[in-house]
């Protein structure tokens, strides 16, 4: 059936109901043990000592691992026929900041512990359209395009119990895990404008923020130089998931973390 074409420029549609593809995220554990390991040879002599400070404060940076492959499909009414428009963009491994502290709460060697970190990347976002022809019905036209800067954001608060031991003189191991609350920030592709002649489609980006929780787990290795300030490296990894608004399907988030920086005790 011949359409008279649709010339009066560019149609503005909501995409509706993204679907989510389920996120993948590799993880590294061997990291972990590796900061036991190197403390092993000592740990008969840590049986008989005893931690001795009240606390310490911790200011590290570091990588956070993990690739996320997030993918949305949507479909919109358009030339009295119905187009489809999937996008895909990963969430990358990124640099890392993060500060904390603790504080003994029981015993010798038991330490209540909060910490906050932040991570952050920016990507591309792949875009694949068929678009309905303006004149002739069943003649999907395919469209491919690129939107730059999609951000993500991870602030993270952990809540840890934290069992410190010592190993030698200077060398204290402290084994961690707790729950954490992520705060995320998302870019999404938004409305999309389909221009003619062409066609051609626009994806603007808007920022989707979410609450969510999580776990964490981990060690912290510390090596004294002074009997205050030493330096340190922790090995953690963190999970949680965020549903995100206009989804049926929730991001993972999180990953793990090595990181490197100062310690000082009191």
């Amino acid at each position: 059936m011949l359409r008279c074409p649709n010339l009066a420029g560019p149609a503005r549609v909501r995409p509706a109901h993204p679907h989510r593809g389920d996120v993948h995220l590799k993880t590294m554990k061997a990291a972990i043990l590796a900061l036991c390991v190197c403390a092993a040879p000592s740990m008969a002599d840590a049986q008989t000592m005893q931690w001795t400070d009240k606390g310490y404060v911790s200011v590290n940076g570091g990588v956070q691992v993990g690739s996320h492959t997030l993918n949305a499909t949507s479909t919109f009414p358009i030339y009295d026929e119905t187009a489809t428009v999937t996008s895909t963009q990963k969430v990358k491994s990124s640099g890392i900041f993060d500060i904390g502290g603790a504080y003994r709460v029981w015993g010798k060697n038991v330490l209540g512990g909060l910490s906050f970190s932040h991570a952050s990347s920016n990507t591309n976002v792949s875009i694949n359209a068929s678009i309905p022809d303006t004149a002739f019905t069943d003649r999907p036209r395919t469209v491919t395009s690129s939107q730059s800067g999609s951000k993500h954001s991870e602030n993270v608060l952990n809540l840890d119990a934290i069992w410190m031991m010592p190993v030698a003189e200077k060398l204290d191991v402290g084994l961690f895990a707790g729950p954490s609350i992520f705060f995320i920030k998302q870019d999404t592709v938004g409305d999309l404008t389909v221009s003619e002649p062409g066609p051609s489609v626009a994806a603007p980006l808007h920022s989707v923020s979410k609450t969510t929780a999580g776990i964490n787990l981990g060690a912290d290795l510390q090596y004294m130089l002074h009997k205050q300030w030493g330096v340190g490296g922790t090995a953690r990894y963190t999970w949680g998931s965020a549903k995100i608004d206009g989804g049926d399907k929730k991001l993972t988030v999180g990953g793990f973390q090595l990181a490197g920086g100062v310690r000082y005790r009191f």
